[in-house]
């Protein structure tokens, strides 16, 4: 029986593989739109738009980050446009 679940795991992983070096944007938008589906159905709608609005907004600040582009520059930029 263990070496049934190993050649399932096995299988399973070696298909995620080929899908995503064939398909990765369907890959990445069945993921996207399933984890989207389970957070409105568990959260509700507005909870899940939140979360969707601060992972959005933690993913920005941290390419950012990795660019090595100054966080505080565009800060100020961002907070010198709503001001006006």
């Amino acid at each position: 029986m263990r070496e049934f679940w190993a050649r399932s795991g096995q299988g399973i992983a070696n298909f995620f593989l080929w899908a995503w070096q064939n398909h990765p944007g369907k890959l990445s938008g069945i993921s996207l739109g399933l984890i989207l589906g389970l957070l409105i159905v568990l959260l509700g709608f507005w909870k899940t738009l939140v979360l969707v609005l601060f992972v959005t907004v933690g993913y920005v600040l941290g390419k950012r980050e990795d660019d090595y582009q100054s966080l505080s520059l565009w800060l100020e930029r961002l907070l010198g446009k709503l001001s006006k």
